[in-house]
């Protein structure tokens, strides 16, 4: 399984993401997030290299992050494992804030 090579957090974060050649968006739920990806587990099925663009729910008062191209890097059942490939600047920058505010609120406890 891969490993990130920044700080990872727990997450239980609402989630939507699309497949190029599917209609529609999939839902599910992030519950491991870095800057350079997450983990995540869905009822839609997808499988190792898949493509995918995704919609990062953060909690009220953040907007939601999206990620234009993140690429599956494994799957075991209904959890699968993405890194992100490209995001526009504002986007990296909202994220990055968002895990610093994670980083701060755990150390904090």
């Amino acid at each position: 399984m891969e490993q990130f090579d920044s700080k990872r957090f727990r997450a239980h974060l609402p989630v939507s993401f699309a497949r190029d050649g599917y209609p529609g968006e999939a839902r599910g739920l992030v519950y491991n997030l870095s800057i350079e990806g997450c983990k995540m587990t869905s009822n839609t099925r997808v499988g190792p290299g898949t493509y995918l663009s995704l919609r990062l729910y953060l909690p009220v008062p953040h907007a939601p992050v999206e990620v234009r191209l993140a690429a599956v890097r494994w799957t075991l059942e209904w959890d699968f494992s993405v890194t992100f490939l490209h995001m526009e600047s504002e986007e990296v920058q909202r994220l990055n804030r968002y895990l610093a505010a994670l980083e701060t609120a755990h150390a904090v406890r």
